[in-house]
């Protein structure tokens, strides 16, 4: 049995969180031990991913990222303080490999895996950048990438953008996210009635949704204005904006000055998304930035029309006029001109809707995806 440490920094409940949590669910744990490495926040409380670690009876490891919150000032021995406890963890319970997600795990994980020489894996979600700090991290994290023995991108564009910063061809791979989701069409049904009904929403009105994280990158604020456009074309709207983050304020205020105080819904964050998801007419997912989104890929799995920036792996996904409809980031008139042209015609709300979730049964299966992770962990360690 192949012993995995499995880095990932779970600060909200957010697309790569849940990818992991897929992942560490769906994992055949016969023949590979995974052991969770959470680097946390010590100050903020236990988080949904944590438990949920808990409930599947994983062995947990903690590493505290500082001490204190930056706001009480700069913990300047931060990363030392992570590779020597991660140093620890990794030489005394002997790892096959090294499983890394996001750019602070990878960067303490593979200088500390290079020096166990233990194999080392890191999963690329993509590359944040909305203020200095994570700008020099993620040049950090380039340059870090190059040592490790296998690079999975989440995404064709992700994995280009890899490319051109000098990381290995040979060892960077293709695997796109999966979409884990139980619901049936009459489990769709049933919800779309019930959280409607809880919405205090009629059947006959129209249901913009959002689902992620609050953040700058995610381009929200162009779905908020697209909404305003579409109010002063006339038409009944409510747009439902399910997740948080740093930028919940802002867009609050956005939707004030917006005059869409009575049309925007903000739900927070859910845990049961996908049973929220049948209440929505539209999905729009107005980012700046993507790698494989998996809120996207579990909207159109429920057979949901999605409008959708053309960034990142989107486009593989999404064919535009086919499955859905693709428009240019930062447009908010783009996103109105989509969202009308589904408003008004059911009948390629529907047609749309039903490719797309023919499209996610396809090609976004949750067990071919972990069988390729599984094989990369197999070749890694044999190699």
């Amino acid at each position: 049995m192949l012993k995995i440490a499995y880095i990932l920094t779970p600060i909200d409940f957010g697309g790569s969180e849940k990818v992991s949590l897929t992942f560490l669910k769906n994992v055949d744990r016969s023949k590979f031990d995974v052991r969770p490495i959470l680097l946390i926040r010590p100050w903020e409380k236990e988080n949904y991913f944590q438990k949920r670690l808990g409930e599947l009876n994983y062995s947990v490891y903690h590493i505290p990222v500082a001490i204190k919150p930056a706001s009480e000032g700069i913990d300047y021995f931060r990363i030392a303080r992570c590779i020597y406890a991660l140093y620890k963890i990794l030489s005394r319970e002997k790892f096959n490999i090294v499983h890394s997600h996001g750019y602070f795990a990878d960067i303490i994980g593979i200088t500390v895996s290079r020096l166990l020489k233990i194999p080392h894996i890191a999963t690329c979600h993509g590359f944040i950048s909305n203020d200095s700090n994570l700008i020099i991290y993620n040049k950090i994290d380039k340059l870090t990438l190059r040592f490790c023995n296998k690079v999975i991108a989440v995404s064709d564009e992700i994995r280009k953008e890899l490319l051109r910063n000098k990381i290995n061809e040979s060892n960077v791979i293709t695997i796109c996210n999966a979409v884990d989701n139980s619901l049936y069409e009459h489990d769709i049904s049933h919800y779309r009635m019930e959280k409607r009904r809880l919405l205090l929403v009629g059947e006959s009105e129209f249901i913009i949704g959002y689902v992620g994280r609050l953040s700058k990158e995610k381009g929200i604020e162009y779905l908020l204005k697209a909404g305003e456009i579409l109010k002063q074309q006339g038409r009944h709207i409510k747009i439902i904006i399910i997740g948080d983050g740093q930028e919940r304020e802002f867009l609050e205020c956005i939707s004030l000055q917006s005059g869409l105080k009575e049309n925007v819904i903000f739900a927070g964050f859910l845990i049961d998304v996908e049973r929220w998801l049948p209440a929505i007419d539209v999905f729009v997912l107005p980012s700046l930035t993507e790698g494989t989104p998996l809120a996207l890929l579990e909207a159109m799995l429920c057979g949901i029309p999605v409008v959708a920036s053309k960034v990142g792996g989107v486009p593989d996904i999404v064919k535009s006029g086919m499955n859905g409809i693709l428009v240019q980031p930062g447009s908010a008139q783009e996103i109105a001109d989509a969202i009308s042209l589904l408003y008004d015609d059911k009948d390629v709300r529907l047609k749309f809707g039903k490719e797309a979730q023919a499209t996610v049964k396809t090609k976004y299966g949750v067990k071919q995806w972990i069988d390729k992770i599984e094989g990369e962990y197999l070749k890694v360690s044999a190699g």
